[in-house]
Parts: structure tokens; C-alpha cells; sequence
């Protein structure tokens, strides 16, 4: 367990304590609080990592039949049980009442403070007219103050979204890092008898189909600003690398030509896609220039290079080659040198996808037959398994925040595959995209 605390301890750059005082806000929430420079509160962080906030939901009597409260109710819920900065608790029913009046009247006893509470997250909600309406407040539970809040009014299908607006802006105040309800997920899916391209909230709702090809799609990627997806299409005259701009729908072709184009990625500046592309019967890997669309070989081996993922530096790369006789996981410069191979441990090892703090890689091993979550280090410390219990988990892919993992498998032989996400601890493993049909090779938006 040494190597699951040492690496999973670890934090992107820029997590360190911060203790300063703001020119506009003088207030500290309790004693793991720190003032933050400009605007919000920071943790404060020590070696430990850092301190979880408990929060507690005050909203409307959940006896409401009104489904805009539900909807409400259930996406606060979702979005703290998820993220690792909070942790949901419960009060007792005279403190959620008097966190709820809180600005409504005069005077409070502040003498005592709730105890298991952090902050109460008072919220109201209504919907009239196709118009949704949200208000958000944030009680400090020790001092009983008012220390953020938010209002929203929008269109009803904007609901979700100012939701999980809500909560990435608190663990944003709170901690300085924004969080990942916000984000979207692309995925392929066969439910309609042809593998197309979707997208969904990071918890699986707001499902989006992109493409109606009628034939296969493979391989979303988001772009690093999260405006374009690139995937592979197949035609009768073979694979091509195709871009989805999210915003028009509009596909393009950017690679289409001779040999088979499969798995791309982005570089993190967003300007270069790595692929696999297989030429009279080999495949290496390849960069392509996004703006010149200059293509560059990497590998010149005999043996099969594909599935490569970048570093955060954007300067090394993770791949899988069965240059030994069996597939396993190798890194090396973007130049093509530096080459070394990563994992020893199992005859099987593919996928790799490195974590945004670039900490450790994701990749799937098969194990008994079927292929199983783990991590490494990429100085090639571990392995350490992830998932237990799940077959066939395929297609590894990091948050932006690098806490937690999206993968696709299934819960037993010969059912279908469906999304899920897992913190990067093993801890909190969530079915979060489950339809008719196999829902496979999740990416996520920024």
C-alpha cells in the first residue's frame, strides 16, 4: 500500500498552501479554511492532502412533490457525493431551519455551531413558464454567516447545466480548483444497431447523439478546449480521422488516405493529434500537425504501436507495441526517442492514459480473461488494480482534474458494456451511462 499512498497523495502543480487575505472578503469558514488572494476561500493544504468539507443540503422539505425540486435536489446530491473535496452529512432539522433563515431576520444565537457541519448549502428552486429559477446560498456553520451565493435564472433545459455550475463554483472558492460537474462525456454507443457518436453530462444525463453514419465510429477525443471531438469513421474505402465541431455539427475529414487510422489523441496544447496508422500490414504511431496537417512517423518497428497518450509536458509519450511477442505499455519522447518499457507484470497491457498531474497511468490488463482497471507510476512503480468485481473494463480516461477515471466494462459475462466512474484510490465506483447496447470509449470535455 506504500505505492497507492505515495501516488495517490500526489496533486497537480500548484497545490500548495495558501494563507493570504483578500481585499474584499475577511472571513474564514473554520479551521481548515484559509483566506485565498482575489477572489474566494482556499483549503489549506498540508502533506496529508487536503481537509474534506462536510456539507449539508438545506432545501425545500423534500415532501415537495414539484419535479424541479426532485431534479434539484438529486443533482446537488450527485454533484458533492462526487466530488473529493466534499463529503455529503446530514443535520438535524433545527439546524437546516435556522440555516435556511439566515439574512431573513435580525439576530442569531451563534453560541453553538452544528456539529459534523462545515457549511450549509441553502437552496431554493421553482420552475414557471419554461423558466427555471435557482437560488444558492452558502452558511458557514460556525459563525452562521452567508459566504457565497448564487442565482440563476435560465430556460428549463438549462437546469442541469447552472447546477453543476453551482457546485464547481463552490469547490472552485473553496479549494481554488474548479470541479468536473460541468464537463461532458463522449462516448460510442451500438444501441441503434450502428456504433455512433455521443456525448452526456459527466452523471450520464442530457445524452446527445452526434453522428447517424450507419456503419462504425470509434475513438472520440475532446480537444483540449472542449470545441471539437476527433474520432474514427469507416467507409467502404476504410478508416479516416474525422472531426466533430460540437458547436455547428459539422464533420470533417482530416486524415483519409492510404492505411487505417486508429486512435487518436490530443496533444494538451492542442495542436498536434497522435494515431495509430497501419500501412502494408504494420502500425506505428504518427503526429499530426492540426493547422499544416504535416504527419510525422514516430515508430519504425516491425511489431504494432497503437493507442498512444501524451504526457501533460506534451513532450512524452505512452503507447502499447508487442514488440516482445506481447502487447505492453512503453513510453518515449515525442521525437521518437527514449524508448522504454513501462509494464513487466501480465501478458496483456493496453490503453495507457496518463493522469493530468502526470502521476501515474491508467491502462487495462488482461487478468483470468478478462481485462481489468489498473494504474502505474511512470517511473514504473506499481502496478495497482482498480474495479475489482467489473469484466472487460476497456478504454481509461482521466477527468480534468485528474481525480477520477471513466472506463467502460460490465458487470458480468455477456451483458453489455456501460460507463463508469471510479476515484483514482479505487474508492467510489459509479455506473454512470447504462442503455440498451454497449456504451463504450468514454473522453472527457475540459
Amino acid at each position: 500500500m506504500l505505492f497507492v499512498r505515495r501516488f495517490l497523495s500526489r496533486r497537480p502543480d500548484g497545490w500548495s498552501i495558501c494563507l493570504s487575505v483578500s481585499a474584499f472578503v475577511f472571513f474564514a469558514l473554520f479551521s481548515g479554511y484559509a483566506l485565498a488572494r482575489g477572489k474566494g476561500i482556499y483549503l489549506t493544504i498540508s502533506e496529508s492532502g487536503t481537509r474534506v468539507i462536510k456539507v449539508c443540503l438545506a432545501g425545500p422539505p423534500e415532501v415537495e412533490p414539484e419535479p424541479a425540486l426532485r431534479t434539484t435536489r438529486d443533482v446537488l446530491r450527485f454533484d458533492i457525493m462526487q466530488s473529493n473535496r466534499f463529503r455529503l452529512v446530514q443535520a438535524s432539522a433545527e439546524a437546516i431551519r435556522l440555516a435556511r433563515l439566515v439574512g431573513r431576520i435580525s439576530r442569531r444565537d451563534t453560541s453553538k455551531s452544528e456539529r459534523g457541519v462545515d457549511i450549509f448549502v441553502v437552496w431554493d428552486a421553482s420552475a414557471s413558464g419554461g423558466v427555471f429559477t435557482f437560488k444558492g446560498r452558502v452558511i458557514d456553520a460556525k459563525t452562521q454567516k452567508k459566504v457565497f451565493s448564487r442565482d440563476f435564472s435560465v430556460p428549463m433545459a438549462q437546469q442541469r447545466a447552472v447546477l453543476h455550475r453551482f457546485i464547481d463554483e463552490l469547490g472552485l472558492m473553496l479549494s481554488g480548483r474548479s470541479g468536473i460537474a460541468h464537463c461532458k462525456i463522449a462516448f460510442v454507443s451500438d444501441w441503434s444497431g450502428h456504433k455512433e457518436l455521443y456525448s452526456a453530462d459527466y452523471d450520464g444525463h442530457n445524452m446527445r447523439q452526434w453522428t447517424s453514419l450507419s456503419s462504425i465510429v470509434l475513438s472520440p477525443a475532446y480537444s483540449p478546449r472542449g470545441d471539437r471531438i476527433a474520432f474514427i469513421s469507416f467507409e467502404d474505402s476504410g478508416s479516416r480521422l474525422s472531426m466533430l465541431d460540437v458547436v455547428s455539427g459539422r464533420v470533417d475529414i482530416m486524415l483519409d488516405g492510404d492505411g487505417t487510422v486508429a486512435s487518436p489523441v490530443w496533444s494538451p496544447d492542442g495542436k498536434r493529434i497522435a494515431v495509430a496508422i497501419s500501412r502494408s500490414g504494420n502500425t506505428d504511431i504518427y503526429v499530426l500537425d492540426v493547422v499544416s496537417e504535416k504527419l510525422t512517423r514516430l515508430t519504425w518497428s516491425k511489431s504494432i504501436e497503437t493507442s498512444p497518450s501524451f504526457a501533460p509536458n506534451g513532450r512524452t509519450l505512452a503507447f502499447m507495441s508487442d514488440r516482445t511477442g506481447r502487447p505492453q505499455i512503453y513510453v518515449m519522447s515525442i521525437d521518437g526517442s527514449g524508448l522504454r518499457r513501462l509494464t513487466f507484470e501480465g501478458k496483456h497491457n493496453e490503453s495507457p492514459a496518463w493522469s493530468p498531474d502526470g502521476s501515474l497511468i491508467a491502462y487495462v490488463s488482461l487478468v483470468n480473461d478478462a481485462f481489468q482497471l489498473r494504474l502505474i507510476g511512470p517511473d514504473g512503480e506499481g502496478p495497482y488494480a482498480l474495479a475489482a468485481g467489473l469484466s472487460d473494463c476497456e478504454s481509461p480516461a482521466w477527468s480534468p482534474d485528474g481525480e477520477k477515471i471513466a472506463f467502460s466494462a460490465k458487470k458480468k459475462r455477456n451483458s453489455f458494456s456501460a460507463l463508469y466512474l471510479i476515484n483514482r484510490d479505487g474508492s467510489g465506483l459509479t455506473r454512470i451511462v447504462s442503455i440498451l447496447g454497449n456504451c463504450t470509449e468514454p473522453s472527457w470535455s475540459p
